[in-house]
């Protein structure tokens, strides 16, 4: 079993019965919290402007869908506890490294979703999350130059 198989683990948060769905969606908003602490990590640490700026919209992004996946997953799940939400830490030092790390647990995370008509909403907010993914990692190879 590799780190990506445990992402259909269920948890077992004070409050959220382990045969909860909602503990899926937790699980996947703690990666995307720890891999937005990683993003301004390498904001700050970014050598070089045309980075800095990039992880800056990246940042943006990311903030962006974890919030669309918490609301509609809590619409469909029920509401989020005060804590559950801490960040998976992200090891990565490398901005391309990062993002190839995010688009594959967010894939995961994608085909775990299965054809369950309630999630339809959140898999089409992943499809666009991976397709800007995709292109973050073009922008950030030509960083590269």
């Amino acid at each position: 079993m590799n780190e990506f198989d445990t992402l259909l683990t269920p948890l077992s948060e004070s409050g959220i019965p382990n045969n909860s769905n909602m503990s899926y969606f937790i699980k996947y908003l703690n990666i995307l919290e720890g891999f937005k602490t990683k993003i301004k990590n390498l904001h700050w640490a970014a050598f070089a402007m045309n980075i800095h700026v990039r992880l800056d919209e990246l940042l943006e992004i990311v903030s962006d869908f974890q919030d669309s996946v918490a609301e509609e997953s809590m619409g469909i799940h029920g509401q989020l506890g005060p804590n559950v939400i801490s960040g998976t830490p992200c090891e990565c030092v490398d901005p391309l490294a990062m993002l190839e790390s995010l688009k594959q647990k967010t894939v995961t995370f994608y085909k775990g979703l299965g054809d369950k008509v309630d999630y339809v909403g959140i898999k089409s907010e992943t499809e666009t999350f991976i397709h800007e993914l995709n292109k973050y990692l073009y922008l950030f190879r030509l960083c590269k130059g």
